[in-house]
């Protein structure tokens, strides 16, 4: 991660990981998205995950401390190995303010964003900052639908 007096602003982090259980990613789901919605709130982090085909791909936004303590405890949590650290670093402006956690699971009509962003499959690990932030984005447009 970045240099610990760098994250005294606004920060943004995105990773990707893998969950080890996906027959139960629903339920992981639901679970990672309720404490996420009550932790964030409280340290002011706003942020998005989506989850499918056996993986994840999260954005948090806030005080650059908060981020880095969230981004440890996700480290530490067994329901998912694999962990991704796409992007770390200041940012300007959250780019996610409508949720303090908001999620999308992926389901068949997402195709087009996957492909808007060169994924046949939803594969997130392989992303750059820039092609994250905007399948994030085209998954959060649709979350609001």
């Amino acid at each position: 991660m970045t240099d610990p007096l760098a994250r005294r602003g606004l920060y943004r982090l995105v990773y990707a990981s893998r969950a080890t259980d996906p027959e139960v990613i629903d339920e992981t789901l639901r679970a990672v998205v309720a404490k996420s919605i009550q932790n964030n709130r409280i340290d002011d982090i706003t942020g998005f995950l989506a989850a499918g085909e056996g993986r994840f791909l999260q954005v948090l936004e806030g005080p650059g401390q908060t981020v880095a303590q969230a981004y440890e405890r996700i480290g530490a949590d067994p329901r998912h190995d694999e962990i991704v650290l796409i992007a770390d670093g200041p940012a300007e402006r959250r780019l996610f303010t409508d949720w303090n956690m908001g999620q999308r699971r992926l389901e068949a009509e997402d195709a087009s964003a996957l492909s808007e962003v060169g994924l046949e499959h939803f594969t997130p690990a392989g992303l750059d900052e820039e092609r994250a932030i905007r399948l994030l984005s085209l998954l959060g447009a649709r979350h609001l639908r």
